[in-house]
């Protein structure tokens, strides 16, 4: 379709559609709802941490403190939330972003790092307990690396968008 017959059949009320490469950009409800699911999963999982390491050790007990418990299903909820983000991401930004070869680098990276999140998720919620150590520490090693590649991601696009 036209830009022009897509700019035409617009709500007037409402801003126009980006064309071209500058709708790459995500629009401001996908940027909050990434940085909103982030930053649940950082919280409750910094939260399930304390749980289960100081908490738990301090307290010497063999059974998960409700710290622990809450902040598991919470993050969860958040990981649930934060897929429906991604899954929404990949639909246009993703697509268009590959087809114009834009920020691969980082994408793939921010891509590559959030499935091995989500493979290492279901692997601690379904697989047999011998690999689950394994599992959790690569979980939080992902989870940390996540942080500095979106913030990457983020600040190469807005360079690039400037010059």
């Amino acid at each position: 379709m036209h830009a022009a017959a897509t700019l035409a059949r617009h709500h007037p009320n409402r801003p126009a559609p980006r064309v071209g490469g500058a709708g790459l950009r995500p629009p401001r409800w996908q940027r909050l709802a990434v940085h909103a699911s982030v930053a649940c999963l950082v919280a409750t999982g910094a939260a399930w941490w304390l749980g289960h390491y100081a908490v738990f050790a301090a307290a010497a007990a063999e059974a998960p403190t409700g710290l622990e418990q809450w902040s598991l299903r919470l993050h969860g909820v958040a990981a649930y939330a934060f897929l429906l983000v991604l899954g929404s991401m990949l639909t246009v930004h993703v697509v268009q972003a590959w087809r114009l070869d834009r920020h691969r680098l980082s994408g793939m990276l921010v891509g590559g790092t959030c499935t091995a999140l989500w493979i290492s998720g279901l692997t601690l919620y379904y697989a047999p307990e011998s690999v689950h150590a394994a599992a959790s520490a690569w979980h939080w090693i992902c989870g940390l690396v996540l942080l500095p590649l979106l913030g990457w991601h983020v600040l190469w696009a807005r360079r690039q968008r400037k010059a």
